[in-house]
């Protein structure tokens, strides 16, 4: 098993590869060394996710075309989905990964959390 971006303070890591293939991430809106989600609200934030989903994925020698599946945890799922998906295009252009939306409680005032599968070649 790879980890990568672990944390030296928590048991936890950004993503993980395993069994040599797999690739699995979980990523905020909440910059590195901060405390609070990036200002803008849901769309601010997903772009943030998704440059921090960059950095790991490079880390794992792979990019955006490599990922399979996708959950979104949105803190009001109604609300955020539009401002969400036009970010979403931009990102993934014609990627077609697999995608979720869940509406759930989330924590340290942020709108969006994402969690993404892809596979390593």
């Amino acid at each position: 098993m790879q980890f990568i971006d672990s944390s030296t303070t928590f048991p936890i890591s950004s993503a993980v590869v395993h069994s040599g293939r797999t690739f699995e991430a979980v990523v905020t809106g909440i910059p590195d060394g901060q405390n609070t989600p990036v200002p803008g609200g849901a769309a601010a934030e997903m772009r943030e996710a998704f440059r921090q989903l960059d950095v790991l994925l490079q880390a794992a020698g792979v990019d955006k075309r490599a990922i399979c599946t996708a959950r979104l945890y949105l803190q009001d799922v109604l609300a955020d989905i539009p401002a969400v998906n036009e970010v979403w295009k931009e990102y993934m252009g014609t990627h077609p990964v697999v995608r979720r939306a869940y509406g759930v409680t989330l924590q340290a005032g942020m709108r969006v959390e994402a969690a993404f599968t892809a596979e390593i070649p």
